[in-house]
């Protein structure tokens, strides 16, 4: 089976929304290849990592799925029927996603990436990487956060450092949004352990 056909199986996308990457994870060092999705839906940014360190390892990893509004162009609202909801503020951040991938020997890592890219990295937009790096000295515990709570865990990483449409008094920071299961299911923060 070829790569890109195994990238379909895996994510249940077609060949148009798969994006090939070949990476230099710069948390484990391991290089990691596959498919990213650009599918807006559920599987928004997702990826099928097929190669770690040049050996085979299919995996899916679900990301941050693409959050419609519940209103059109019109200003109409449409909420679909809810038993339960919970209200946190809406941050203005980068969106970062701290995942587990398993490597040719069975062992996992943990890593994070950026919304449509599938590592954390520096670039034109920002800092991304250094940024996170200091959240994490400030924060050790989010690396085991993914194993401990059995999923991948969507933060927003925010402040003046930061900068997009809010001006925040804080440099830099983060804040924990959801977890997100094998199965695309999501987890409101207060049903994670955040290790404080």
């Amino acid at each position: 089976m070829d790569d890109l056909k195994q990238a379909v199986d895996l994510l249940n996308v077609p060949e148009k929304w798969l994006q090939p990457f070949e990476v230099v994870d710069p948390f484990s060092g391991l290089e990691l290849s596959g498919f990213l999705s650009l599918k807006p839906d559920s599987r928004y940014g997702a990826l099928a990592l097929l190669e770690v360190a040049g050996r085979p390892v299919p995996q899916q990893i679900l990301a941050t799925p693409k959050l419609h509004y519940p209103f059109n162009k019109k200003g109409e609202f449409n909420f679909p029927a809810i038993h339960h909801i919970d209200i946190y503020e809406k941050l203005d951040g980068t969106n970062v996603l701290a995942y587990r991938f398993m490597d040719a020997n069975g062992e996992w890592h943990t890593t994070y990436k950026l919304r449509l890219y599938p590592i954390l990295r520096n670039g034109r937009w920002g800092n991304f990487l250094d940024m996170w790096k200091e959240v994490l000295e400030r924060y050790p515990s989010i690396s085991e956060l993914p194993e401990i709570n059995q999923c991948s865990l969507s933060f927003e990483l925010y402040g003046s450092r930061n900068p997009h449409l809010i001006a925040y008094k804080i440099p830099l920071d983060c804040a924990l949004l959801f977890g997100i299961d094998p199965l695309g299911n999501c987890t409101p923060p207060s049903g994670l352990d955040a290790s404080g």
